[in-house]
């Protein structure tokens, strides 16, 4: 009775184990499938490459280009994901926290904050809330000072307390005043704080002195750096047509010559148990693969079929879509979305896009329904008709492009880029773009000042 329980255990270990390898497969960009297939390629026999011309059996030669890969890697400027495990393989203190940091690290988008919350990376770990939050607290301690973040103001607080001005007056402006503060509410600050007012400019003077984007110097890097698509949309007379970027991930198959040994009576046990556990590594291997691919051709055709005019035309046409969307028009769940979209780019006609900016809110016209969503506020969620409905993203992309333009000596506060805004058919709140100024690392108007 007790070695059946153990078996059983074992094998649900084993599922686990299995399915956790198809996600992270699922999460992988073309160049890290690449990197695992030829990895694998090394120690398991049985996998062999179909060559993408011409049929051949004399295999394709990679030592040329791995180590022309690693060259690259060597003169490639570090991203800010690798300068953090580089910190996290120093100063974590297991192999657990590793893990944690690791998927911490993996939602830290290039300016340095944070992207998913505590419980959520806990459930996707299935690890305890108080170890991810742990590991949160390190990584925070890392370079560049101010990373992991979830916000503006824990980014400065962080800074602030790594000076050693905990509890300092700058410290208490950011942590009870920043609203205040971006309204340049000296007064208001100094009697609640009771201060002087030249007390408060002067805080507010070290305040503007810290970095509100601490993974920027990393981010512009990216310019620099070779995004390779996993997909590729070409406009023909008729439609579109998606290719799979397969040239990067080689296509693979299991060696008829073992195949064959399996079946061989003569094979002697060992060698035939040998080959059957590569069998299986290979097999799982070409699956996972193969699924990977199913999900990310109905995925992108769906993405064409409904952001055409985006394709064409350029990122402020994109419409708003969620996974839930997706998930049920392809069959496939919310969450397998999420990872799909994962480190995943698509060239098309108009340039290459992030999977992920396809997948946003929504922000209600003024004119789409009579008077936005009816409760005088703008939202984020509401009717699926898209005719009515602003993207967050082309929102964000009009907020920056208005700032970008405005002069320097008058910059334009959250209530002139509300009315200009809405000039423009696009209801919104202060509030809001406050928000979305955060998520674009855009300065208050009066820090914007010159």
């Amino acid at each position: 009775m007790e070695q059946r329980l153990v078996q059983k255990q074992t094998q649900k270990l084993l599922f686990t184990q299995k399915m956790q390898a198809s996600v992270q497969i699922l999460q992988m960009s073309v160049m890290e499938l690449k990197d695992i297939v030829e990895t694998e390629m090394e120690s398991n026999p049985l996998l062999e490459e179909i060559p993408h011309t011409i049929q051949t059996t004399k295999p394709r030669p990679r030592i040329e280009e791995n180590d022309y890969r690693k060259e690259l890697r060597l003169t490639k400027p570090l991203t800010l994901q690798e300068e953090l495990i580089g910190q996290l393989n120093i100063h974590a203190s297991s192999k657990e926290a590793i893990e944690i940091g690791r998927e911490i690290i993996g939602n830290i988008d290039d300016d340095g904050y944070l992207k998913a919350s505590s419980e959520e990376i806990s459930h996707s770990l299935k690890k305890d809330i108080i170890e991810v939050e742990k590991v949160i607290a390190l990584i925070q301690t890392f370079e560049p000072t101010g990373v992991c973040a979830g916000d503006l103001k824990e980014c400065l607080l962080i800074q602030l307390s790594i000076k050693g001005k905990k509890d300092s007056l700058p410290w208490k402006i950011v942590q009870d005043h920043l609203p205040g503060c971006a309204k340049k509410q000296y007064l208001n600050i100094a009697r609640d704080l009771d201060v002087s007012v030249e007390e408060v400019k002067a805080a507010v003077s070290e305040i503007t002195k810290l970095d509100p984007r601490p993974g920027g110097k990393y981010s512009n890097h990216v310019v620099d750096q070779h995004i390779v698509p996993d997909i590729h949309v070409k406009k023909l007379d008729d439609g579109y047509q998606i290719v799979n970027n397969q040239f990067y991930a080689p296509n693979i198959k299991i060696n008829s010559y073992y195949r064959n040994m399996l079946k061989d009576k003569a094979c002697d046990k060992k060698t035939r148990d040998y080959i059957k556990g590569k069998f299986k590594s290979a097999n799982f291997l070409i699956r996972c693969i193969l699924q990977r691919n199913e999900t990310m051709q109905k995925l992108t055709e769906f993405i064409v079929k409904e952001q055409a005019e985006a394709i064409e035309k350029g990122r402020s046409f994109i419409k708003p879509l969620t996974f839930k969307t997706v998930a049920e028009a392809i069959g496939r769940h919310e969450s397998t979305i999420s990872r799909a979209i994962s480190n995943k780019y698509m060239e098309t006609p108009s340039g290459i896009y992030s999977f992920r900016e396809f997948f946003n809110g929504k922000i209600s016209k003024v004119n789409g329904n009579g008077n936005g969503n009816g409760n005088g506020h703008d939202s984020e969620e509401g009717p699926d008709n898209n005719d009515t409905h602003h993207s967050t993203i082309s929102v964000k992309i009009e907020v920056k492009s208005l700032v970008d333009k405005e002069d320097k000596r008058k910059p334009l506060s959250d209530k002139k880029l509300q009315m200009i805004l809405e000039e423009k058919d696009i209801k919104i709140s202060r509030r809001t773009i406050a928000k979305y100024r955060e998520k674009l690392k855009i300065l208050p108007s009066y820090l914007r000042k010159q």
